[in-house]
């Protein structure tokens, strides 16, 4: 996963990002690496062919946009997948856990089981070795999720212990609202494809699902704008599940703000930036929105 070259390429070259070497990614093979720290299955030929949202709303956007900040301590934490191809599982967790605590001012404000998604939702899974996000999607819209107190991640994919049609009751949960029964729904996903839409959706609901091609440079990935740089070993690839949070501008150059699921210690403090309006490593090609299915008694009016 990491390379020398890699390293001293990136910094000899003055691209509009640094390269680090990580401890934990050392003596670990590039493609173990793209099974273990990514996980997003090729998309089905339906799934790719989803029609988009179009919202085209014809207003100004702010040239910086950072969920963080404009909903403060509303946006789940960066999540560590180990090594684990759930990002599928990560990434949707934590975005529903950041609509439901938007949508509904606070009052469910709640960490969401990715573990759910990775021991529940089996059929037509591969647990750590990669998921589908149109099933798993299908799976919360369904069945829903519990939060992470009451299945924490392990990182490993284990038994359910959660009845197919139970609730937070019947599955032991405490829900952070007295009127909640169900388990943490869903309504069905919808594509967004344009930048401008991408960021409205953001503005208004919170963060979205993206899923982005990985090549071996983005494993050294420090800080800076992110665009392929093409060291390295460019024919081994993968898809990888993400969350972006925002947007931004950096002397011009614009960037998106997205979360990865590979720690603190990896990146921005677990985030990265990387190039927005030009598809950079596929990032706006297919990105995922979502409503939560909130307590109606606490719905955001």
């Amino acid at each position: 996963m990491m390379s020398d070259e890699v390293l001293r390429n990136v910094r000899q070259a003055g691209l509009s990002w640094r390269a680090a070497n990580y401890t934990q990614f050392q003596g670990k093979k590039l493609k173990d690496g793209l099974i273990y720290k990514l996980g997003t299955l090729p998309l089905s030929r339906e799934t790719a062919r989803l029609g988009p949202i179009n919202i085209d709303k014809d207003i100004p956007y702010p040239p910086q946009f950072d969920a963080r900040q404009h909903w403060k301590n509303y946006i789940s934490p960066v999540v560590d997948q180990g090594w684990c191809g759930s990002d599928w599982a990560v990434s949707l967790a934590t975005i529903v856990s950041d609509r439901f605590a938007i949508q509904s001012n606070g009052a469910e404000k709640v960490i969401l089981s990715p573990q759910t998604l990775l021991s529940c939702n089996s059929k037509q899974q591969q647990g750590c070795r990669g998921g589908n996000i149109d099933t798993a999607w299908i799976f919360a819209k369904n069945h829903g999720l519990v939060d992470e107190e009451c299945f924490p991640y392990q990182a490993k994919f284990t038994h359910c212990p959660f009845k197919k049609r139970g609730n937070l009751l019947t599955d032991r949960c405490t829900p952070v609202v007295p009127q909640r029964t169900s388990r943490y729904k869903v309504g069905p996903p919808g594509r967004l494809v344009k930048e401008h839409d991408i960021m409205f959706d953001i503005m208004q609901s919170g963060p979205v699902q993206a899923v982005m091609t990985v090549y071996q440079d983005f494993f050294h990935y420090q800080d800076g704008v992110y665009r392929r740089s093409h060291f390295g070993n460019n024919e081994l690839k993968g898809l990888h599940s993400v969350r972006i949070v925002g947007w931004g501008e950096d002397n011009g150059d614009k960037y998106w703000i997205v979360a990865n699921s590979w720690g603190t210690a990896w990146g921005e403090d677990g985030y990265f930036r990387i190039a927005r309006g030009e598809n950079e490593s596929g990032i706006e090609s297919f990105v995922v929105t979502v409503l939560s299915d909130v307590t109606e008694a606490y719905l955001r009016k």
